[in-house]
């Protein structure tokens, strides 16, 4: 699924070399395309939540999963980065590297967070039935959303303006794409601040390990569970081979990047 340290030039870890907190070096061509990108993510979701709507099964998953995660949050800085930069995928957070490191703090986080936010009460499951669905979609787009908000956004800010700015920022973005939903604004400041604090964890590393499976997806997890939403059976299985084609295709980048054997380039 993710790639060794030695498909990127540079260290995944988190640096504070001077200049590091903020910079001005914009990559105008990134940003247009991250920009580009969030459009289209956040049009995909308001899409299907608002036109489609979650009655119209089928077609509000493929455009939510399909659309919205699959092909433009996962493909398109796949393409940019890969083809377009010829950049490891390692630079979009798709790393094996210090994984004993995120995964350890990834399981410290998680209980963390279990314990301060939900003050360690149990969540009252529903059945098993009822209950994969909602996993497999938290693991899915939990996926997508650490490759495409920390991976993909956060890093091409990083590389523009500093760690600083980029973490602000990407949180705003994070917060607004919830427009899609039809979240209010308090809604969204709140997730701006849960945005802050993806954004930090990730930094540490640098990999979606320290964030997924377990850290980022629980939160979603028991949101969906505490606002009783129910879906299909059946959606255990779209969301889990929307979850595999994610990875493959992460791993065939890898691959193709590999076998090019090219250097980081610049548009």
């Amino acid at each position: 699924m993710v790639e060794q340290v030695k498909e990127s030039t540079r260290d995944p870890g988190m640096s504070f070399r001077a200049g590091s907190f903020a910079r001005w070096t914009p990559n105008w061509l990134d940003m247009l395309v991250v920009g580009l990108s969030w459009i289209l993510v956040v049009a995909a979701l308001r899409t299907a939540t608002t036109v489609v709507t979650a009655e119209r099964g089928l077609l509000y998953f493929l455009v939510f999963a399909i659309v919205g995660a699959t092909v433009f949050g996962l493909g398109m800085p796949l393409l940019w980065m890969v083809l377009v930069r010829r950049r490891p995928i390692a630079d979009l957070g798709l790393t094996t590297c210090r994984w004993p490191l995120s995964l350890g703090l990834q399981a410290l986080f998680a209980t963390v967070l279990y314990f301060s936010a939900y003050r360690g009460d149990l969540v009252d499951l529903p059945p098993a039935a009822q209950l994969l669905p909602l996993v497999a979609l938290a693991l899915a787009i939990g996926f997508f959303k650490a490759v495409f908000w920390r991976g993909w956004v956060l890093l091409r800010l990083v590389e523009s303006f500093g760690i600083v700015p980029a973490v602000l920022l990407g949180s705003l973005m994070y917060a607004t794409y919830h427009v899609g939903y039809r979240m209010d604004i308090s809604e969204m400041v709140f997730l701006f601040f849960i945005g802050i604090m993806f954004a930090v964890v990730f930094l540490v590393t640098k990999s979606v390990l320290i964030l997924w499976p377990v850290f980022q997806p629980m939160g979603q997890l028991v949101t969906l569970i505490e606002d009783r939403l129910t879906l299909p059976f059946l959606a255990t299985v779209g969301f889990g081979e929307v979850l595999i084609v994610m990875v493959v295709v992460a791993y065939l980048a890898g691959r193709y990047q590999r076998k090019r054997g090219t250097p980081r380039g610049v548009v």
